[in-house]
């Protein structure tokens, strides 16, 4: 029913402006008309382009703001967990100190001296095994990456930089 309608409207339809010519009216139609429909169309490819690019933007900014979202929970989530983690030490050590010093005989203020020490000397030891690996690590890394370019540098020249200075 829809198709014979269509194809009755058809012969009477107008076609739509921005629709491109038949063959037959793109060889009747003037440089200026063929101007005007150029200057319609490129409007148009215009409009989509801005259309897209401010979807394009607006979808940047709903990423920005979920990431910022996210952030801010993640900050927040690890502020929580490291406060629980700190009051845990403190009632651990607190504990540990007063068990000390109910050890020896009721003086708290030596427990928490002895624990105090023992946390302290232990974190700078941490500390300093950490540094001590940090630092040979990279120092390891620079070295073979030094020595893979002068290798590289005798292979392909015949001798290193190295070489080359003590020549001069």
């Amino acid at each position: 029913m829809k198709t014979q309608q269509a194809e009755r409207d058809a012969p009477n339809a107008r076609p739509n402006s921005t629709s491109r010519p038949t063959d037959g009216a793109a060889e009747n139609s003037t440089p200026a008309d063929a101007l005007h429909d150029a200057t319609k169309r490129f409007a148009e490819v215009r409009e989509y382009v801005a259309y897209f690019i401010s979807a394009k933007i607006d979808g940047l900014k709903v990423t920005a703001r979920n990431i910022g979202v996210y952030a801010a929970l993640g900050v927040l989530g690890l502020l929580a967990g490291g406060a629980m983690v700190v009051a845990a030490v403190v009632l651990l050590l607190t504990g540990a100190a007063h068990g000390i010093g109910a050890a020896l005989g009721g003086m708290d203020w030596l427990g928490d001296l002895i624990i105090g020490a023992f946390v302290l000397i232990v974190l700078a030891v941490g500390v300093i095994v950490a540094l001590r690996k940090l630092t040979n690590t990279s120092r390891k890394t620079l070295v073979q990456k030094y020595e893979s370019r002068k290798r590289d540098q005798r292979l392909q020249f015949g001798h290193d930089v190295r070489q080359r200075a003590r020549e001069k």
